[in-house]
Formats: structure tokens, sequence, C-alpha cells
């Protein structure tokens, strides 16, 4: 009797009975949910991650990308939602993209931890990273962030974003990432477009219903709000056009035809005037040094590079003697005109910034055990904790992590743009890394960027694993002769 008993789960019916009843409750549950607006973004968010777990299992890289072109539209798909399902900021929309990453990062971790698999390719940067994700983990349970949700919650802003490393180095090659590089370009050009469409023609009902809710001061701009196109902020927004930018900037370079260049040409005055309107003006200087940067490392004699970086200089006191001469009655231009042209006057932010992040590290280093993994990002807020943000994440993550943690990272920042300037010059692709990292400075780990931070991390895995791989076939060279 026991025996029979024991051998009754293994039995073909037993398994599609248990099948049936676990479809059966699914179907109830869903049921229920589906007739309850309030939980409409729950049943939608759960049956995205159910998709993309069964993904995860077979085609990784499939997953990574589906989330990459998912969270520029995140902003878009909670306000869309709100005539229907309300507003709700805790919205389990956001959690798709971490679960999913932390899903595929398991397995590595899993790997290399508990089956003693050796990393492949390993490098002193990767070392390093690994270290820092450990310090963040130990800063989860930092007592001084208050709650322990908001250390939680910050895995998702400091933890998750350093995951795409690991990702880009598993499962990155050069034609996926160049696939990636071209799907952002585009995602880019269309998000511009929208946003276009917010600066002539306004809002739609209702993203003028979530500006009401969710009371996000930042959107507007003396009388005006800045677009924000499909973005969860407009800062998101600014920033993955800058890396648009970056994108369309090496396929003008580097385009062969004149048709390729007058093409890339118009889609970088599409991205870059809407950058302009868009009114973030630190990403404008970043993006514009980055193209410089990226023009001198696109030739290699130093008379050429000496040419560009005259030109560069000429087409900078171009732009701002004739942004002097734009009309600025509206609020958006003369805000952008203002602080570009003089970063230093009444009007400017500038001098704040730079305070901000000077007391960001002197509070880090005056506090060295750090104040706690969430505690300088939106999640501090929410859980009734103490935010101490500085709006740069080298600053912030002397505060969140303390000193070991600060200077872990600023180590990183350093090893990784030396790599990036020194690899510049392999292809199109490592030029656009480049440009992108120096264009995105001070926003890393900006966990708040959904959309762009992850990314900055996956063209990071790439080119530390492509750096291992090269050196390791140096050293085996010898051995093979």
């Amino acid at each position: 009797m026991i025996t029979s008993v024991l051998k009754l789960p293994r039995q073909p019916w037993v398994t599609t009975l248990l099948l049936a009843l676990f479809c059966l409750a699914a179907a109830v549950v869903l049921g229920r949910m589906a007739a309850d607006p309030s939980k409409l973004r729950l049943l939608v968010a759960g049956s995205m991650i159910m998709v993309l777990f069964a993904f995860s299992q077979r085609k990784p890289t499939v997953v990574i990308y589906l989330l990459l072109m998912y969270l520029p539209f995140l902003g878009f798909i909670r306000r869309l939602l709100i005539p229907v399902a309300g507003w709700n900021s805790m919205d389990p929309f956001v959690v798709v993209g971490p679960f999913m990453i932390l899903v595929l990062v398991s397995k590595w971790v899993f790997d290399t931890y508990k089956n003693k698999l050796p990393i492949e390719y390993d490098t002193r940067l990767f070392q390093l990273v690994r270290w820092m994700l450990l310090v963040d983990l130990l800063q989860v349970f930092n007592p001084m962030q208050g709650s322990l949700f908001t250390g939680f919650a910050g895995v998702m802003f400091y933890i998750v974003p350093v995951c795409y490393m690991i990702l880009g180095r598993q499962y990155m090659d050069e034609k996926k990432l160049k696939f990636i590089a071209a799907s952002v370009y585009a995602v880019g050009l269309i998000s511009a477009v929208y946003g276009y469409k917010q600066f002539f023609l306004g809002y739609s009902d209702f993203e003028d219903m979530w500006i009401d809710l969710s009371g996000y001061t930042a959107l507007k701009v003396y009388s005006v709000f800045r677009p924000i196109s499909f973005f969860t902020s407009a800062s998101e927004y600014a920033h993955y056009l800058g890396i648009a930018s970056i994108i369309g900037w090496v396929y003008f370079l580097r385009s062969k035809s004149k048709s390729g260049k007058l093409l890339s040409l118009l889609g970088l005055a599409l991205l870059l005037s809407a950058m302009f309107i868009e009114s973030a003006r630190g990403i404008i200087v970043t993006s514009a040094a980055a193209m410089m940067a990226i023009a001198l490392m696109n030739v290699r004699k130093a008379s050429q590079k000496l040419l560009v970086g005259l030109m560069a200089v000429v087409v900078t006191a171009g732009l701002g003697v004739g942004m002097t001469k734009l009309n600025m009655e509206n609020d958006l231009i003369y805000h952008s005109v203002i602080g570009l042209t003089d970063p230093f006057g009444e009007e400017a932010t500038t001098v704040g910034h730079l305070v901000m992040m000077v007391e960001g590290f002197a509070k880090g280093i005056a506090n060295p055990l750090g104040h706690g993994l969430g505690s300088t990002t939106i999640a501090a807020g929410k859980f009734n904790s103490m935010t101490v943000s500085s709006e740069v994440d080298l600053s912030n993550k002397f505060l969140a992590t303390g000193v070991v943690g600060g200077v872990l990272y600023t180590i990183i920042m350093i090893k990784t743009l030396t790599l990036a300037f020194r690899e510049s010059h392999r292809s199109s692709l490592h030029l656009m890394i480049l440009g992108v990292l120096i264009a995105e400075g001070g926003q890393w780990l900006n966990g708040g960027h959904y959309s762009t931070a992850g990314l900055i991390w996956l063209m990071i895995g790439y080119i530390d694993r492509e750096k291992g791989k090269s050196s390791a076939n140096r050293v085996d060279r010898p051995d093979a002769e």
C-alpha cells in the first residue's frame, strides 16, 4: 500500500490532474483580478513576468532585449492605464525589469558560487565590481536608512543596474550589442517625435491626469511643462536622447555613403533639438563633450586631432552665439539658453548641483559606514526614511555605501573609462560605448533612469569581457606556438 502511494505522484494521469487543477485555480484568480480594475496593473505585470520567465529558461538574450525595449515605454504604460486602473506610486510594472534581471543573474551566481564553475575571462575590473556588489548587499541592512524596506528597494537602484554587467559578459557579442544600439537609436527617434508632440500640442488627457495625481513638480519649468515623451521622468527622457545622439553621431562619422551620412545627420538634428527643448542642460553639455571625444578618437594623426579640436571650438562658439539669437518667449527655450550661455549666473543651477555633490562627498566621508543602500533613492521617501541624495552617482555612492563602497566605485569608474579610451579604436561599437560613458558621466548608477542605467552596464560588461578575452589570447599564444 505504502509503495503504491509513493509511486502515485509519478503516474502520468496524476501529473495531468495536478496541472489541470493548477490551471483552473489560476484561471479563477486571474478572472477575479480582471474583474477588479484596481488589480489590472498587477494582472498585466504578473502576466509579463510569467512570459519573460518562460523565455529566460531558453532564450535569455531575448529577455534582455525585450526588457531594454520595454523600459523606455514604462512611464507611458503606467500613465495610459490611469483612466482604467487609477494611479499607484508602488506600481508592479516597475518591478518587472529588476525581477527578471535578478532571475537571469541568479543562474550565474548559482553556477559560479554553488557549482564552482570558473569565471570566463575574468578581469581585475570585474573582481572590483563583485567586491562592490558585496558591499552593496551588506548596506541593504544598514540601520541608518530607517526601514529595512528602503534597503531592499535600494537593490533595484544600485545592484540591478550592475547586474547588467554580468549579463553583458555572459550573453553579449558585437552583433547583438550593435542590434541593441540600433534599436535604442530607433526608440530615441520615436521618443523625440512624441516629445515634440507634447511640446507643441501639450499632454494627452491621461498624461494630464498623471500630473495631477503624481505631484511631479520637477516637470514644470517656470509656467510650462517640459516634454517627458514615453519615460518615467523628464531627466530619464533627456538622458535617453543623449545616448541615442551618441549612437547617431557614430553612425554619421563611420557611414561610408552620402545618403547614410545625410540620414544620420537628420536623425541627429531631431534628437539634439528634442534634447534642447526638453530643457535639461547637463546632458547637453556632457553629450557635446562625448561627441568631441568620439571625433578626436575617430582620427589617428595628431594633425587631424588638432583640426577636429579647432573645428569643435568654432562650432561650440557658433552655437553659443546662435542660441542668444533665438526667440526666448517660450520658457523651456529660455531655460536652456540661459543655463548654457551663463552657467554660473543667477538663474543657473550649476552652483547648486556642485554644492550638493561636494556636500555628498563630505557627508559620506563623515559617516564612513554609509547611510544605507536605499538612502539616496526615491525609495527612502516612500518608506518614510530620510533621503540624502546628491544627484551624482559617485557622491551618492559615498553617501549610501560609505567610504569603502565609494572608493571601490571611484576605482571602477577610472578603470572603466581608461579601458573605454584604450579600446575605442577597435570598432564603431567601442566608439559608441566610450561616448555613452562620457555622456552619462555621473549617472551610471542612477537606477531611477530605468531605461539607461542597465544599458550602460551592459556595455561595460561587453568591453570588459572582450578585454579579458584578448588578454587571455595573448597569454595562450606562445604556448600554441
